[in-house]
C-alpha cells in the first residue's frame, strides 16, 4: 500500500507550545503497585461505546484492581468540556481519548497534557506521532463508503472506488452526508477541498444528487441498514463498517482511490490527573502492545499503528474470501496543520454549499 501525502510534522503546535522535558513512560512493578492503590482512573473518550467497554474488559484482565471510570463526549463536546473545567479549576479526568484533530490541538497549547515518551515509541508509524509528545494516536483510520447491497448492485458499488463516482445519476436519492464537524466526518474532506479535481464544484455537484444530510454517523448507519438512504457517503470508517459486517447487517463497503487514512483517537495523560499513576499505567497500556492486541477484537475491530503488529482482526478472513472486498491499495493522508489551520473554513463551505436553498 503506498502513500500519496505523508503525515507531516505538527509545525502549528511546535511554533506555540515549547516541548517540555519528557517523561520515560514504561510499566514497572513500582508503577502497578501505585496505580493499585489509587485503584481508579476516569477517561474522557471518543470512540464508540461498545468499543471502549471491551477495550476496558481486556484492560481489566491484566489489571483487575483498578476501576475505570468511562464518560463519553465525543469530538469537539468532550474537549470544550475538559477545558472550561480546567479553567474553573476542576480536575476529574486522568486520560483523554479524542478524534478532532484541531480541537485536541487546543488541548495541547492549553499544556493541558503530560510529555511523556511511552516505551515502544520507535515502533510508532508516523500517523501516531504528530502531536507527541503530547498526544499519541496509537490507532488508524481508514474512510469507506458503506452501502446497502439489497439497494446497491455490485456494478453500482464499483463505481463508488471513484471519488466522482458518488455522482452518477443512480445514487440520486440514495445518499445520505453527515455534517462534516469532528474527524471522521472531516477527513474526506480535507481530500475533497485540497483535490483539484475535486473541490467546490464537486460539492455543488454531489448536493444536486439530493443527499439527506444527518448530524450523526450512527444515523447514517441506520439509513443504510434500514434501506432509507442505502449509500452513507464519507461518514463511515473501517472499524465501525467491519464490526457491522461481522454482526450481520446488511452492508458491505468499498474504499475510494485513493483512501483517506490518518490517527483515528489522540490518547494524552491529564497533567492534573486526580491519580496519576493509575492514569499512567492504563495509558502506557493502552497505547502499547497490549491496546493494540485488544482494538482488534471483535467489538473495536481496530487497526494499530504499532509496527510489527500483524493485523489479527478475526473479521478480516472472513472479508477477504468476498468477492466483493479488497482493502486499498492507496492512501492519502492528511496534511495536520492544514486541518487545523483550515478545518473550519472548509466546513463553513461545505455547509455554504450543502444547505444552501438551490
Amino acid at each position: 500500500m503506498k502513500s500519496t501525502l505523508a503525515v507531516a510534522a505538527f509545525v502549528a503546535m511546535t511554533l506555540t507550545a515549547p516541548v517540555r522535558a519528557q517523561e520515560k513512560l514504561a510499566i514497572t512493578p513500582e508503577l502497578v503497585s501505585a496505580a493499585e492503590q489509587e485503584g481508579e482512573v476516569t477517561l474522557l473518550y471518543s470512540s464508540p461505546l461498545n468499543a471502549m467497554h471491551a477495550f476496558v474488559e481486556a484492560f481489566n484482565q491484566e489489571y483487575p484492581n483498578i476501576t475505570v471510570n468511562l464518560e463519553r463526549k465525543a469530538g469537539s463536546a468532550g474537549v470544550q468540556m475538559l477545558l472550561e473545567e480546567s479553567q474553573a479549576g476542576v480536575h476529574r479526568i486522568d486520560v483523554f481519548q479524542g478524534t478532532d484533530a484541531g480541537a485536541n490541538a487546543t488541548l495541547v497549547k492549553e499544556n493541558l497534557f503530560v510529555a511523556v515518551e511511552p516505551e515502544e515509541v520507535e515502533q510508532f508509524l508516523p500517523s501516531a506521532l504528530p502531536m507527541a509528545p503530547y498526544l499519541y494516536y496509537p490507532d488508524r483510520n481508514r474512510s469507506l463508503i458503506m452501502y446497502n447491497p439489497n439497494y446497491v448492485t455490485e456494478e453500482e458499488a464499483a463505481k463508488l472506488q471513484s471519488w466522482e463516482g458518488i455522482l452518477d445519476p443512480a445514487f440520486r436519492d440514495k445518499i445520505s452526508l453527515v455534517e462534516p464537524t469532528f474527524g471522521v466526518t472531516l477527513a474526506p474532506l480535507l481530500y475533497i477541498m485540497e483535490t483539484p479535481s475535486l473541490g467546490e464544484d464537486f460539492l455543488r455537484k454531489l448536493k444536486q444528487q439530493n443527499p439527506t444530510i444527518f448530524v450523526n454517523t450512527a444515523q447514517a448507519r441506520d439509513a443504510v441498514i434500514s434501506g432509507q438512504k442505502p449509500i452513507s457517503w464519507g461518514a463511515q470508517w473501517e472499524s465501525v463498517a467491519f464490526s457491522e459486517f461481522e454482526r450481520g447487517a446488511p452492508i458491505r463497503f468499498a474504499y475510494p482511490k485513493p483512501t483517506v487514512e490518518y490517527g483515528t483517537n489522540g490518547w494524552g495523560v491529564l497533567a492534573n490527573a486526580p491519580h496519576p499513576n493509575a492514569a499512567r499505567l492504563f495509558y502506557a497500556w493502552g497505547v502499547g502492545r497490549g491496546g493494540a492486541t485488544a482494538m482488534q477484537g471483535p467489538a473495536y475491530n481496530g487497526l494499530p499503528a504499532l509496527k510489527k503488529v500483524e493485523d489479527g482482526r478475526a473479521v478480516v478472513a472472513k472479508l477477504k474470501s468476498e468477492s466483493w472486498f479488497k482493502f486499498p491499495e492507496e492512501v492519502w493522508n492528511p496534511n495536520l496543520d492544514s486541518w487545523i489551520n483550515n478545518g473550519t473554513a472548509y466546513q463553513q463551505t461545505w455547509t455554504k454549499i450543502m444547505k444552501s436553498a438551490n
